[in-house]
């Protein structure tokens, strides 16, 4: 392998002199910053051995010697079948074993192979976003609102793909009000208010995000219009101290009768005896979602037709975090999230940025602990303005704490 150390004034120069000098089948192994620009070292004419050697592997094996001995014209009559020396199964084991020996071999190489083309897939999807930046930060406008996007905490792929939405030529005044237009059009609502039409709704998420006091909200909400006699509530919460005594607690000061269930068997004989009421409404358990009970809470959730469940987030929460929180939970399939504890965030653009990623809708919006006022029907334009001063104030604040 030819490895070679290549700098130039930018991105696009030194990718250009690798190409001129080691061709396009050249692969790019590190970049940095350095005085006078960028420093790339690409390499070329990778060792084909080990190429060969995993191709070998999936090769047929060749037959054993016995086998072929065994196929050749006999110079000799042969003696009788009961009498005749059987050598087949003589050879055998040693072949078996020889065969094993190289599968496992071969198991390593191609091991080897795959980490180093994940290793490669990496580096040249860093190269690739490295390149899309530079592309963009070239325009002043454009510049601009990644900048900004940044700033609120939006991933930078997501990022990346609203600004490469914006005109080039925008000034940053326009680019900015771009910017917030194509991130509340990459939002994505319910077409109707899930509590709109009743029917049975279950919070899911983890522990501490506020699912309960959440439920109590749309509770009061869904009362305010229909009435308490339309709904119940029902908690599954069995592992939480407090948990059941905090909703029997809401249940009475809302006017509405709470069921308990712990169990697949539990939760649909309550939803049977609640079938009158045009909205029930299910607190579930909140685990962690590396606890293994929750595989069972979430499959027995998704196997009744009668739930719809909605994934609660919290918006002050880390990245990895919220996607971690999206896979563990997807069993339940649910239909949106509730974006909760958006008045503990001042980046609000990193849980945005993971409803986007995953194509999530996102139903309603918390911000504070009062029942009911502070849970709204999610609207894409207000949560883009509400990143857009959510990074003002940020901005204000720094200014005034170096002032």
């Amino acid at each position: 392998m030819k490895i070679k150390r290549f700098v130039a004034p930018d991105m696009r120069s030194a990718l250009a002199q690798v190409r001129d000098e080691q061709g396009p089948d050249a692969v790019i192994l590190s970049n940095r910053r350095v005085d006078g620009g960028i420093e790339v070292v690409a390499a070329t004419d990778f060792d084909e051995a080990l190429v060969r050697q995993a191709s070998r592997a999936f090769a047929p094996p060749a037959a054993p010697p016995v086998e072929r001995q065994a196929a050749r014209p006999a110079e000799r009559p042969s003696a009788p079948p009961a009498t005749a020396p059987v050598q087949v199964p003589v050879a055998m084991p040693a072949a078996t074993q020889a065969a094993a020996a190289g599968a496992s071999a071969s198991d390593a190489v191609i091991g080897e192979l795959r980490r180093e083309l994940v290793a490669m897939r990496a580096m040249f999807e860093r190269e690739v976003a490295r390149f899309s930046d530079e592309r963009l930060r070239a325009a002043p406008g454009r510049a601009a609102a990644l900048e900004d996007l940044d700033g609120c905490g939006c991933d930078a792929e997501v990022a990346r793909g609203i600004v490469d939405k914006i005109p080039a030529d925008a000034d940053p005044r326009r680019a900015r009000a771009f910017q917030l237009a194509i991130l509340a059009k990459s939002l994505t609502t319910p077409v109707r208010e899930p509590i709109a039409d009743g029917g049975v709704i279950a919070l899911v998420g983890p522990t501490g995000v506020g699912k309960t006091t959440t439920l109590a909200k749309l509770a009061a909400r869904y009362a305010h219009t229909h009435g308490t006699r339309d709904v119940a509530l029902v908690t599954t919460d069995a592992f939480r101290i407090g948990a059941r005594e905090q909703l029997h607690t809401y249940g009475r000061l809302l006017g509405m009768p709470v069921a308990e269930a712990s169990s697949e068997a539990e939760i649909a004989a309550a939803l049977e005896r609640l079938s009158d009421y045009r909205l029930v409404l299910v607190d579930t358990a909140g685990m962690s979602q590396r606890d293994r009970a929750l595989a069972a809470q979430l499959s027995w959730l998704a196997r009744d037709r009668r739930i719809r469940s909605y994934l609660v987030m919290p918006a002050n929460a880390q990245p990895a975090d919220l996607d971690d929180v999206v896979r563990r939970f997807a069993p339940a399939s649910p239909a949106g999230v509730v974006l909760t504890k958006l008045d503990e965030t001042s980046r609000l653009g990193a849980v945005l940025s993971v409803t986007i990623r995953h194509r999530l809708p996102i139903a309603y919006v918390t911000d504070g602990q009062r029942v009911p006022e502070d849970l709204y029907p999610a609207e894409p334009q207000r949560l883009a303005l509400r990143v857009r001063e959510l990074r003002r104030s940020a901005l204000e604040e720094t200014r005034h704490a170096a002032a």
